[in-house]
């Protein structure tokens, strides 16, 4: 079963306007995995070239039709969703998907303002 971080809200694709949560859950979980890179400035929430690599590069590797697109109960999340690992953050130990790092989003935000 998907934990609930991977089921998308709408399709992720070049051509349509992708979720940014969406968003940052598929680059996080795609660079939790080695596919996605990410740049100096963090994880986004707006696609970039490099999310759609990535995404193609996993699609090829786990025999799914390269199309660089993710839908909603579609092959490539599904897949996604049963390879990316879950993190706990060290300080609170809630699960999350990487997307600020070792910490969850709330802990995260709470380091910021402080």
């Amino acid at each position: 079963m998907m934990s609930k971080k991977y089921q998308l809200k709408s399709a992720i694709d070049a051509s349509s306007r992708a979720d940014g949560d969406d968003v940052r859950a598929v680059k996080s979980a795609l660079h939790g995995l080695g596919y996605y890179k990410e740049p100096e400035w963090g994880i986004t929430s707006f696609p970039d070239t490099e999310m759609f690599d990535s995404i193609e590069r996993f699609q090829g590797d786990h025999g799914l039709r390269q199309d660089r697109v993710m839908k909603p109960g579609g092959e490539t999340e599904n897949e996604l969703a049963a390879r990316s690992p879950t993190f706990r953050c060290p300080r609170c130990s809630a699960p999350h998907g990487g997307s600020a790092g070792s910490l969850c989003p709330d802990c995260a935000t709470k380091e910021k303002d402080s």
